[in-house]
């Protein structure tokens, strides 16, 4: 098996990455962990399915799945490869990145269509008898038209899918937008925060797909999360309203030190909100940079996190 994305392509059989020009060396894992994620995208493959399939009949712990992660991007980065590769789903396992996983579905589709395009043409050198008595075949053309016919209405009933879904989003955002312009103006800022909420976070991330567990557990506390992807937006919202605490991600839009530079910008500004830097790496020079830029903390797990972020509100 061969997966080839824009950037890089890996060989399970000869067991090679491909960074450009540059080859190198990758252990089966290596590529047993990638093609797994591959398959799942885009959803996530948990801990405990990774360790069943990569480590068959061997008993092993996460921390030897979290090192051949980790040794994985090193392995990329070092051949060359400067872009994100595995997302970590905070608590529950592992994802291709979304943009290695969207080229990974597109060569899926490109390989039916090709197989589609294959089993419609004609063999060579098949002669049928005419048989005046059976109804005409239908031709090799015929058949693609029927195909692509299939193949374009179901396409279609997908957009009408999703058209529908996107409609239906639509209208519950005016539905809210409408109700709160009809409120009074103290409580505009509230449609976004439970009933009798106790406070607000700022959480910056550029996937908030990745953190919905701990945000709603967040909600069930009655607390208010409001996400924001970059860090442009999160100053302007914290010189505007106040939180009682800012989560961020450490790397953003290709800027790996963006969680580090937003928490120097906020303390520049004189804010002193807690700060904690929600990741899925842990070192001792990134723990003493938080701090001494004027963090509360490192954050790995989300049992972690919540410890924590609620001691915020239990301090008021």
């Amino acid at each position: 098996m061969k997966l080839t994305f824009s950037e890089f392509s890996i060989d399970s059989e000869t067991f090679e990455l491909h960074v450009g020009d540059q080859s190198v060396a990758i252990d089966e894992r290596n590529v047993a962990l990638l093609s797994i994620l591959a398959q799942r995208y885009p959803e996530h493959c948990s801990k405990q399915e990774c360790l069943d399939l990569i480590w068959q009949e061997t008993v092993v712990s996460d921390m030897s799945l979290s090192k051949l992660v980790s040794d994985t991007r090193k392995l990329f980065s070092k051949a060359g490869y400067q872009g994100p590769l595995i997302q970590t789903v905070h608590g529950r396992g592992y994802r291709l990145e979304h943009v290695l996983g969207k080229q990974v579905i597109a060569q899926v589709q490109s390989q039916n269509q090709s197989e589609s395009q294959e089993k419609a043409r004609p063999q060579q050198g098949a002669v049928k008898p005419i048989n005046s008595d059976q109804p005409p075949t239908p031709t090799a053309s015929q058949k693609m038209s029927a195909t692509n016919w299939f193949s374009n209405w179901e396409n279609f009933a997908k957009v009408l899918i999703l058209l529908l879904l996107t409609i239906g989003l639509a209208f519950q955002i005016w539905h809210v937008t409408s109700s709160e312009h009809n409120k009074p103006a103290a409580t505009s800022l509230n449609y976004s925060e439970p009933k009798d909420s106790i406070g607000r976070i700022l959480w910056v991330d550029d996937h908030p797909e990745n953190n919905l567990v701990e945000k709603a557990y967040f909600e069930q506390k009655n607390i208010g999360v409001y996400n924001t992807v970059t860090s442009q937006e999160a100053l302007m919202l914290l010189s505007m309203y106040n939180y009682q605490a800012v989560i961020s991600d450490m790397g953003r839009h290709g800027d790996s030190l963006a969680g580090l530079k937003l928490l120097q910008a906020i303390r520049a500004k004189g804010n002193d909100t807690p700060f904690f830097l929600y990741t899925y790496v842990e070192s001792p020079g990134l723990v003493d940079a938080i701090y001494e830029s004027g963090g509360q903390a490192v954050v790995l797990d989300a049992e972690s996190l919540y410890k924590l972020v609620l001691s915020q509100f239990e301090q008021q």
